[in-house]
């Protein structure tokens, strides 16, 4: 009877020693990372940097708008260009551009929401190592990223 209840107490350790749920993956809250982003024949290359204000984004490719910077906060956008600037509501950006859809993204997996949906397109976004692998956005939207970097901004 001992050798029986020994047998089952070894059986019901080993049974519950399986791996543990590990938390979910999470960005800082405020970061660098360069991104290659894609949608169909559009293609763009940027660095990404989050703060506690929004977003600052700096194309770096293609040739044709390299330099562009798109300031993002959670009510306005201001995009310069060259000798231009351009002001308007966040509200009235559209919804499905590649750029403001990769920030929201990023911005959910601060908040450790690695997959979900932007409105009517579902996301998920993959790790290597702690940093942001790849973003998969609807059918169509794409982006890659590598040198994520902590930062430490603060308001």
């Amino acid at each position: 009877m001992k050798k029986l209840l020994l047998i089952f107490v070894c059986a019901l350790t080993l049974c519950s020693c399986g791996k543990k749920d590990s938390a979910p993956e999470k960005l800082a809250e405020n970061f660098d990372v360069n991104a290659r982003i894609c949608d169909g024949a559009f293609e763009a290359e940027a660095k990404m940097s989050r703060s506690p204000e929004g977003w600052q984004i700096t194309v770096t490719s293609p040739e044709t708008i390299e330099g562009m910077k798109i300031t993002l906060t959670q009510s306005d956008c201001r995009i310069a260009f060259s000798e231009l600037a351009y002001n308007v509501k966040s509200d009235e950006l559209p919804e499905n551009s590649p750029l403001r859809l990769t920030a929201r993204a990023l911005d959910k997996a601060a908040a450790a929401k690695t997959s979900g949906s932007l409105g009517d397109l579902d996301y998920s976004l993959s790790f290597k190592d702690g940093s942001p692998q790849t973003l998969k956005i609807g059918s169509s939207i794409t982006a890659e990223f590598d040198g994520y970097k902590k930062t430490n901004k603060e308001k």
